[in-house]
């Protein structure tokens, strides 16, 4: 029987949070680097004004269309497909509902608790968190080994993984009918792709990684659409839960209650 792949708890939820569709695209980008140094300089100019202007808003909301690949220990690669409704409050608070082909999700921060919730399977977990959204990932990832593909959206400093130096304007594209400018990243591990709206907001409305050290290289793609960004008007509370939902903080930590 063919075994599933292993995902973590967090990347369920947030998924809340990898060759590219053609390898010509990266050969692309190199290329014209190597022809016009001012390629590379435009990629970093609109990655900046893009993080600019996510760092400052206060809260904002946005919807993601994803697509993951799942692959088996056979080698067999079966897409998945997701969508989320996601809201921020900065400096700790975020709401995330998860509905997909393989499961359904609810993660809730307010700054004091996380919860991770699995409506199909009537559970939820919770942990004491007492810090903003930056130290939490940091402590989902480094105590449970629990990260994100979409934390820099979460982030109150987005875009801290990316290198700019590293990046190739590729050019044009529309994504939903909106303009775009389309970034590729080349990185050690992971690839990125990102296409931000050509736009005063520049906002992003897709991003691709692409995880080519791993078997079969598998991607992530997000497309971001409905964005609101009036942090005034935006309201993110905790989790709580329905009567019938049993908590077990295990879908957390991975570990039963009372047990190390």
């Amino acid at each position: 029987m063919r075994r599933s792949p292993n995902i973590s708890a967090l990347t369920f939820a947030l998924i809340l949070l990898l060759v590219l569709p053609g390898m010509a695209l990266a050969g692309k980008g190199k290329k014209q680097a190597a022809q016009s140094p001012a390629g590379d300089e435009q990629a970093a100019r609109i990655l900046e004004k893009s993080c600019k202007a996510l760092t400052g808003f206060t809260g904002y909301s946005f919807k993601a269309a994803v697509t993951l690949d799942k692959v088996y220990q056979d080698g067999s690669k079966i897409q998945a497909g997701r969508t989320m409704s996601v809201s921020v409050k900065r400096p700790g608070a975020f709401s995330i509902v998860t509905e997909g082909d393989d499961f359904w999700a609810t993660s809730a921060f307010d700054g004091k608790v996380f919860t991770l919730a699995l409506p199909d399977r009537k559970v939820y977990g919770q942990i004491e968190a007492a810090m903003d959204t930056d130290a939490l990932m940091d402590m989902l990832a480094t105590r449970y080994g629990i990260e994100s593909p979409l934390g820099d959206l979460l982030s109150n400093s987005p875009c801290t993984r990316l290198d700019s130096k590293s990046g190739f304007y590729v050019g044009k594209a529309k994504v939903d009918g909106v303009v775009c400018d389309h970034l590729f990243f080349l990185g050690k591990d992971v690839d990125w792709q990102l296409w931000i709206e050509d736009s005063p907001a520049s906002l992003p409305r897709k991003m691709v990684i692409t995880e080519k050290k791993q078997p079969s290289a598998p991607q992530f793609t997000a497309v971001l659409s409905d964005w609101k960004t009036d942090g005034a008007a935006l309201q993110v509370s905790g989790f709580t839960a329905p009567a019938d939902f049993t908590r077990d903080d295990s879908v957390i930590t991975g570990r039963k209650l009372g047990k190390k």
